[in-house]
């Protein structure tokens, strides 16, 4: 499982931290791509967590970020009952919570840039697509009954 990490998560991370790393250097609140009607690349910064929920606690924020993904990493290295998407799902969620958590330790909050037009949501980014789209992913794979590997998934497979 830690070979998986390797191969999604930590592109994950990496692509979050690329995209940011340019992002920070546009000014903040400035519009640099529109798709009309759809989405805009406007660069943020959110010391909070969600919907910035917790705004300005950082430190507290990092802290049980890193306690959960540590928990996260432990429990997807034991866990060899879990199907192929349940744990491709849990390494892009550890990806995306690795590139928001290097945000909050580095630079005291998380770079956001992604903006939906035809509603109002938060600005938002790759790290925060990965963690909302794998637990979307997880939660149906429960509902549906394939979060557990079948007798057609190899055992102790890494793949």
């Amino acid at each position: 499982m830690i070979k998986k990490i390797m191969y999604i998560g930590v592109p994950v991370a990496a692509a979050d931290q690329l995209i940011k790393a340019y992002i920070r250097c546009k000014p903040q609140g400035k519009t640099l791509f529109e798709i009309p009607g759809i989405a805009a690349i406007t660069p943020s910064f959110n010391t909070g967590a969600a919907f910035s929920l917790l705004s300005g606690q950082t430190a507290f924020l990092a802290v049980l970020s890193a306690v959960l993904l540590l928990v996260l990493c432990v429990y997807v290295n034991r866990a060899l009952h879990l199907s192929r998407a349940a744990q491709t799902s849990l390494c892009f969620l550890i990806g995306g919570g690795v590139g928001n958590l290097i945000d909050r330790i580095v630079y005291g909050g998380v770079t956001d840039y992604i903006r939906l037009l035809p509603i109002d949501f938060p600005i938002f980014n790759l790290a925060d697509i990965a963690v909302t789209g794998s637990v979307a992913a997880l939660l149906m794979l429960l509902f549906t009954g394939m979060l557990e590997k079948t007798t057609g998934e190899e055992h102790g497979s890494n793949h």
